[in-house]
């Protein structure tokens, strides 16, 4: 099968050295050498989202899993939910809310243009039956970071949960769990943190907790109820319900040592630098950026295309001639904008100068 380049907006391209132990022997997922190795991922994980507080659970499957699990674990009651959706994926959300509570609110903004605050603290004073609002940090169909941490301090004022997807930003972006009030956090393992898809590490403050144990949730594997009941009652030999995927697990231990190694502050700014870069290098080309400097998200861009030559050109192009994929838009941006992700090892020069350069190539013999 030929390999191509990945500078979508994830799955990314993984260092060699990160995917080794995913072709390493299987080994048992219980046990006291596993459990120790596994309460040591979690250690880390807590160091990434930045909490002393919360509980950490990498439920097995995409974000889509952890979110229809945090989710479903606050509202599967039927009790209210406000959604903020500046996008593909804030929408997403609103589907999943959707799924499990009839009463399910909607701020938007628009695609390119970051939710406002404001508009939030409005909803909240004249709502107070309103306790979970939930957001995307980073809105990879548009390349928008959203003001979460202002976002945040509304929700702590009015005593409302706040859930948020992180799946694109953890690790890329900066974010503070406990010190933004967060109560649940859903990321990936395939973005920023540089390996495979498969697992979705969710954080759970103490006061998502109190909301979770004092209503009903439905189902079973994506109940957070059963996640928290093997943990406490299995913890010393299986701390989890299902089976782990213990390669994944340890090529997660070593992308986050990594991380760590780089200095968490120094990989936001890593990835700040580089979006620059890309922003810089692509208005040079031409292209009109689809989010203002101020709202950029570091990890993903996205910019228009215009008559020199249409998006699915661009993409086939690209691909045929340089090995190289880049993302197209999604639902209403589909055929009008094409996304570049910049995130994990593809956050450097060495990968974004050649997705440069090859642009510069398409362009050149397109007009």
């Amino acid at each position: 099968m030929r390999h191509y380049r990945l500078m979508i907006p994830g799955p990314l391209e993984a260092e060699p050295e990160l995917l080794a132990p995913l072709s390493q022997p299987l080994r048992a997922h219980y046990g006291p050498e596993w459990v120790s190795e596994y309460r040591e991922v979690l250690k880390l994980l807590k160091a990434l989202f930045r909490s002393e507080r919360a509980e950490i659970y990498p439920i097995v499957g995409p974000g889509s899993a952890a979110l229809d699990a945090a989710i479903g674990s606050v509202s599967g009651d039927g009790s209210p939910i406000l959604v903020l959706s500046n996008g593909f994926f804030g929408e997403r959300l609103r589907q999943i809310a959707a799924s499990y509570t009839r009463e399910v609110s909607l701020i938007t903004a628009e695609p390119g243009r970051p939710l406002e605050p404001e508009r939030l603290e409005e909803e909240l004073a004249h709502r107070p039956e309103l306790k979970t609002v939930a957001v995307v940090q980073g809105e990879t169909s548009t390349g928008v970071l959203n003001p979460l941490e202002e976002i945040g301090k509304i929700c702590r004022d009015h005593q409302a949960l706040l859930l948020v997807d992180t799946v694109a930003s953890l690790g890329g972006v900066p974010l503070e769990f406990d010190a933004w009030g967060i109560g649940l956090c859903v990321s990936s393992t395939q973005k920023c943190l540089g390996l495979a898809p498969g697992l979705a590490p969710l954080a759970v403050s103490p006061e998502a907790w109190q909301r979770i144990e004092s209503g009903q949730s439905p189902g079973w594997y994506l109940n957070l109820r059963t996640w928290k009941r093997f943990a406490t009652e299995w913890g010393d030999s299986h701390p989890h319900p299902v089976t782990m995927p213990t390669g994944l697990m340890r090529a997660l231990q070593l992308s986050l040592t990594g991380i760590f190694a780089e200095g968490l502050e120094s990989c936001w700014e890593r990835h700040r630098r580089m979006s620059a870069l890309i922003r810089r290098g692509l208005r040079d080309l031409g292209f009109e950026l689809l989010a203002a400097d101020e709202c950029a998200l570091p990890t993903v861009t996205a910019v228009r295309v215009d008559r020199r030559i249409s998006a699915s050109e661009l993409l086939s192009r690209l691909k045929r001639e340089h090995n190289l994929l880049i993302g197209g838009g999604l639902g209403e941006l589909a055929g009008k904008i094409v996304r570049i992700g910049h995130m994990g090892p593809t956050a450097s020069p060495e990968q974004i100068l050649p997705t440069l350069y090859a642009l510069e190539q398409v362009l050149r013999t397109a007009e």
